[in-house]
């Protein structure tokens, strides 16, 4: 895909509606009609960062019966706009008319995930070619594993403690090819090998996406309170164990979104080793304004909620 800019390509991979194609037809705009919620911060993150430069790109869910609903219950008259050759929707009948992630059965949002990753795999990634990837939530826990493989610098964000799992067998039934990447997973027990592993030692989506980036981050105080409870309650837990390994390496913990956005530039910028936005348009310094991380590892929950108080 040819562009005019010049700063490094990032690939935002989401199963929430994050953006809404504004009118049926060829080639429209999409609208940020999500006005709360990590589904908004997002898509307002993705503006911000068109704006000043960046060459951003999001994969999503082609969820045409909730664009629809959506589109007849927000008003948009003034909302924010992005281009059409920056949303990638994935196409296929699983998206078409589910009523969405939040309302599913667990076992319609493993068919989801499955189906989105695998368009993403198979479509998206070799389309765009991008230099970093930053997913978000269990059901894109298969995206970083595959980055790892490919050389590209992956950022896995959790907004809570959800996760689902699966077989091998079943991530190929889909049609992903998972034996490229499986020793990039986390399963239940230690593999012993892939044949012996595929057909009964199930992936757990969440701590697979934490495990194979990159970076890891908490994308809310909400989130970061839970996760907090589960490392003091349950140290040996495999998300906990997961969890202080990434600390180990480096691993945000947001706990407001204006310093989530700074932040995560930062974060791009030190993973790149480039700017990710044009100089020319930087409305902020990014080191000199906060403590670049939180190390949720030593707070109690009561600590935590102090800690976010002391941020507003």
């Amino acid at each position: 895909m040819s562009t005019t800019s010049n700063q490094p390509r990032i690939l935002f991979v989401t199963p929430e509606v994050s953006f809404v194609p504004a009118c049926s037809g060829k080639n429209p705009d999409f609208l940020n009609c999500k006005l709360g919620g990590f589904a908004g911060f997002l898509s307002n993150l993705l503006d911000d960062l068109f704006e000043q430069g960046a060459d951003v790109h999001i994969a999503q869910p082609d969820y045409r019966s909730v664009f629809s609903v959506i589109l007849q219950n927000s008003p948009h008259t003034k909302t924010r706009r992005l281009p059409d050759s920056r949303v990638h929707l994935t196409e296929d009948r699983v998206f078409f008319y589910t009523k969405g992630p939040e309302t599913n059965h667990l076992w319609e949002n493993i068919k989801i995930s499955l189906t989105f990753q695998r368009e993403v795999i198979h479509q998206i990634l070799p389309r765009l070619q991008p230099d970093l990837i930053h997913c978000h939530d269990w059901m894109s826990g298969l995206i970083p594993a595959i980055a790892a493989v490919l050389g590209i610098p992956c950022i896995f964000t959790l907004q809570n403690c959800e996760t689902a799992t699966c077989t091998l067998s079943a991530v190929e039934d889909i049609g992903i090819d998972a034996a490229m990447f499986w020793q990039h997973l986390f399963f239940d027990r230690f593999p012993v090998n892939y044949e012996e592993t595929r057909e009964t030692n199930a992936i757990d989506f969440l701590i697979s996406g934490i495990f194979a980036a990159r970076h890891a981050s908490v994308a809310s105080p909400a989130a970061l309170v839970k996760i907090g409870e589960s490392l003091i309650r349950f140290p040996k837990a495999p998300l906990g164990k997961a969890l202080a390994e990434k600390l180990a390496v480096g691993c945000s913990a947001f706990t407001d979104y204006h310093s989530a956005k700074i932040q995560y530039i930062d974060l791009y910028e030190r993973l790149l080793k480039r700017p990710v936005i044009r100089t020319s348009m930087r409305k902020f310094r990014l080191h000199d304004e906060f403590h670049p991380y939180l190390d949720v590892s030593n707070l109690s929950p009561e600590k935590q909620i102090g800690a976010q108080h002391a941020r507003r």
